[in-house]
Formats: C-alpha cells, structure tokens, sequence
C-alpha cells in the first residue's frame, strides 16, 4: 500500500487531499508525527516552497528511520540509555504494538493509534515496527498555492497566507479576515471585469528511503532527494467578488469566483469545489503517479 505523509496540520487542506486522491492509500499528517522539522517556507515560488517541504520531511524520516534501526540492535541497557538522552529521564519509552492497541481500544479517529505511539517517543522507524509500514511504499506529499490577482501584479502569490501581516512585520501567516480585508481594499476601485486572479497549487512528491544505508554526505542525500522529487501544477482562473460570500472552503475561497460560476469558492458544494481547484486539477495529474 502507498503511504502518503501529507505535510501540513491544516484540517482543511488534508480533508480536501483525502477527498479528492480517495481510497486506497494511507494518509499521515504531521499531526501523526510529533517533532517533525518546521520548514522555512521563503523560496521565491510555489514550487520552491513545496520542493522544500517535501525534501526536508522526507531527509528526516531517512533519518529517522536510520536512527531507529541502529537502535534496535543494541542492548536494552542501551538502548534505555540513549532513549533517555535524546527525550530526557522521565520521558516514557514508546510501547509496543500490542500495548498501544490494548490502550487505545477502539477509536475512529483516523491516526489515533499513530499519534498515539508517536507521542510516546517513537518516530519513522518506530511507526514502521508498530504499524507494518515497512512494507508501504512511503511518499511525502507537500504544497503550496496561494493567490494571484492581475490587477495587483500577480500578488499576494507566495505570501497569500501572510498578506496582511507584510504591512506590520508580524511573524506569522495573518488570519483569514485579516488578508481578505486588506485585499478588498486595495481591489475597492477595480470594476469586477478587471479582477481576474486564478488560485495556483504546486504539489511535490518525494519518496522517503526506507534503507538503512548511510548516505556518504547529509547534503548529496538531500540533493538525490529533490531530483527524485516530481512537481505537479494545477491552476484555476477567475475572479475576485465585491464581498465575501458563503461559508464553505478557507482562505480567500468566499472572495474567488471561479470561471463559469456566479457562485464563489465559499458557496459552491464541496464535490463541484473538488473537481475544480487548483489543489484537485494538480492532485489530478499526480494520482496516476501512485498507481506506478
């Protein structure tokens, strides 16, 4: 089975993913995954942001996975003894399988059992003893999209999340509010007609090795890492609306109205939404990928 590890904590975005890719496939989040890198996202293109992402998380469960292997084959002695070094002398060493399951019981919550022995110390390589991931066919799934407005020379583009925040300086992506009021108002004397825009999405696939081998240098590793890294790009073009309208979507969807529809993002049914955004025409081309 394919394994994918979506890098975001974004319910939206991973619902979104999940519904649009369907069955058959494995979802992790980074929520299933304590501790995970925080990746910088400052490269000038959406493509550079997700390649990044992606390259990171997959370098870090090779490393992980390394880690945890070399591990397993010391003493328990050892073992206790670097455990407790790495998450400190009252840490609790992650359980086994049978022992998170006898814990857990029955839970819906998709991941629950992941997070559950993610959260008791383990990592990639653990996941792989408790979960049978050792045999999946692991990928990190990472995007970015965001926004571009002609009238506004094709911004907020890669800093659609922080739009506001560019005008105080504050650390940070700005709220939802926050960026769609600042682009109405700098939109406020545009006719409709000259507010095209069009959401883009960049999606990146990286396979995260599942050997053990060392690589002979972190920095060759991580440069095998984005050639193997395939991008996949989906646009949809439209407009920007007068006012915010529905309560569907996240972002800037109540404000984007897409071409062909008199409904924006935000009121448009989710299905009619996941055959037309940006996100599902660039998972579109990508599926076929996982069927390889």
């Amino acid at each position: 089975m394919v394994t994918l590890l979506i890098a975001t904590r974004n319910a939206h975005k991973v619902g979104e993913i999940r519904a649009i890719l369907g069955e058959g496939f494995r979802f992790l989040t980074l929520s299933d995954v304590p501790n995970s890198p925080e990746v910088i996202e400052d490269a000038g293109t959406f493509a550079g942001n997700a390649t990044k992402k992606a390259v990171a998380l997959a370098r870090w469960l090779g490393e992980a996975q390394r880690l945890e292997s070399n591990v397993a084959a010391l003493k328990p002695g050892v073992q206790k003894g670097l455990f407790e070094l790495r998450n400190g002398p009252r840490a609790v060493p992650a359980r086994s399988a049978q022992e998170n399951a006898g814990a857990l019981g029955k839970s819906d919550r998709p991941g629950a059992q992941r997070a559950a022995a993610s959260r008791d110390g383990s990592r990639s390589g653990e996941l792989d003893v408790a979960f049978g991931l050792r045999g999946d066919r692991l990928l990190v799934l990472a995007d970015d999209s965001g926004l571009e407005v002609d009238a506004l020379g094709g911004a907020p583009g890669v800093h659609s999340a922080r739009f506001a925040a560019l005008d105080t300086g504050t650390p940070g992506n700005s709220t939802t509010a926050e960026n769609n009021a600042k682009l109405l108002r700098l939109l406020k004397d545009v006719p409709l007609d000259k507010r095209t825009a069009r959401f883009r999405c960049v999606v990146a696939l990286t396979p995260a090795r599942r050997s053990a081998q060392e690589s002979a240098s972190p920095v060759c590793y991580a440069d095998d890492l984005e050639i193997q890294t395939e991008l996949f790009e989906g646009v949809c073009d439209g407009k920007i609306g007068l006012t915010p309208r529905g309560r569907g979507g996240f972002g800037y969807d109540p404000l984007f109205i897409p071409t062909g529809y008199d409904h924006t993002f935000g009121e448009l049914d989710e299905g009619i939404k996941n055959e037309l955004s940006h996100r599902a025409r660039a998972l579109a081309l990508l599926r076929p990928k996982l069927r390889d």
